[in-house]
């Protein structure tokens, strides 16, 4: 294997630093903090800050340019070493580049205060634990790992390497086939003594959502009807189905009720509960989100005298829930709900931490949905 310059290159090489020799890395890293600012001012006083390891993996060329600016933003607020690492495991050529960078906070005189260290590789060639090697062989050593895995899982997702991870975050949205990559996340867990805890970006995007739906039904006019409840209806905007099918298997966990495969098919989900206080049968239908309205997922709930409905502000950052009750004046609640961007969601992850039960206990049922 080689650092060889015969390698294309990428506009997007320019946003990774300083490009550096593999053998030379931590050399390079210390070297940019000794050095302090570009136009050679003192840097006295600079943190070096560091409190995970954050690894940012993907096999697309196209996404190195907004994987870099992604991670930049990351890395400008968390203490964190981060590793961007792009593959072309199609590619003849055996090689592997790096590149070195910092990023750091200013305080209001210019100067920088904190600085996380950012490492870049970029490997061509399908080699058998490159991958792998080259982010131990770079971690911040007695530190977590979280590693966001952009795109389907390839070969790359060995054992070896997920056995030392501790937070694994993906986007499920991303994948063609969602059932047939989840199989292969529980068995990679399976075979793992430490299992990692996994963290899908569909499902984090429903969060603000999730809030409101426990909000409306808090209402004693709406949870004295819960029982009549006959309907949900799901609408997603485009790129949005799986997160859909995150907040219908929610729900049906939620409402303790059971999944009538019998009945259910494409785009219509019917559900069967027995717990005293729950509808004994409704039905969840996912459909397609009108191009002109705002937002990720809207959701309306079906009762005998009331109508609940929650989207997104058309204008604001806002979560709106209408509730309409038979002669009452409709109700409106407004909750918070910032952009969701990669950033934000991440950061959500990151901040959160936690063995997050509430996926685990979503998961078995999002199984199920995605085999109708």
């Amino acid at each position: 294997m080689s650092n060889a310059s015969s390698i294309p290159t990428l506009p997007a090489f320019q946003l990774l630093g300083q490009p550096v020799e593999i053998s030379r890395v931590e050399k390079e890293l210390q070297q940019l903090f000794l050095d302090g600012e570009p136009e050679g001012q003192n840097s006295v006083g600079v943190a070096r800050a560091s409190l995970i390891n954050l690894a940012l993996y993907n096999e697309n060329q196209n996404g190195l340019e907004e994987d870099a600016s992604v991670l930049a933003e990351l890395t400008g607020e968390a203490s964190c070493r981060s590793l961007l690492i792009n593959a072309n495991l199609h590619a003849e050529e055996l090689s592997a580049r790096a590149w070195v960078q910092v990023h750091c906070q200013v305080d209001r005189s210019g100067r920088k205060t904190v600085c996380t260290e950012q490492i870049s590789f970029y490997l061509t060639g399908d080699i058998p634990g490159l991958l792998r090697n080259m982010v131990f062989a770079h971690l911040d050593s007695d530190l977590p790992l979280a590693f966001w895995w952009r795109g389907e899982f390839s070969d790359a997702f060995e054992e070896a390497l997920y056995s030392r991870i501790d937070r694994l975050m993906f986007d499920s949205e991303t994948w063609a086939a969602p059932r047939n990559q989840f199989l292969r996340l529980l068995s990679a867990q399976d075979e793992s003594s430490s299992p990692f805890v996994m963290h899908d970006l569909a499902f984090t995007r429903m969060n603000a959502i999730r809030n409101a739906v426990a909000n409306a039904f808090d209402r004693p006019a709406v949870a004295q009807q819960l029982g009549s409840l006959s309907e949900i209806s799901l609408r997603y905007a485009a790129g949005y189905h799986m997160s859909a099918v995150y907040l219908a298997a929610w729900l049906s966990i939620r409402l303790g009720a059971e999944i009538d495969f019998s009945q259910s098919k494409e785009g219509r989900y019917d559900f069967s509960g027995a717990r005293s206080g729950v509808p004994t049968s409704f039905s969840i239908s996912l459909d397609t989100l009108a191009e002109d309205r705002v937002g990720t997922v809207e959701v309306d709930f079906q009762l005998k005298d009331a109508r609940v409905e929650i989207s997104r502000c058309q204008t604001r950052d806002f979560i709106r829930t209408l509730t309409h009750l038979e002669d009452c004046p409709t109700a409106e609640d407004w909750l918070p709900a910032k952009k969701l961007t990669d950033v934000t969601l991440v950061k959500d992850v990151l901040n959160r931490a936690g063995r997050n039960r509430s996926f685990g206990q979503i998961l078995p049922r999002l199984q199920e949905l995605l085999t109708v």
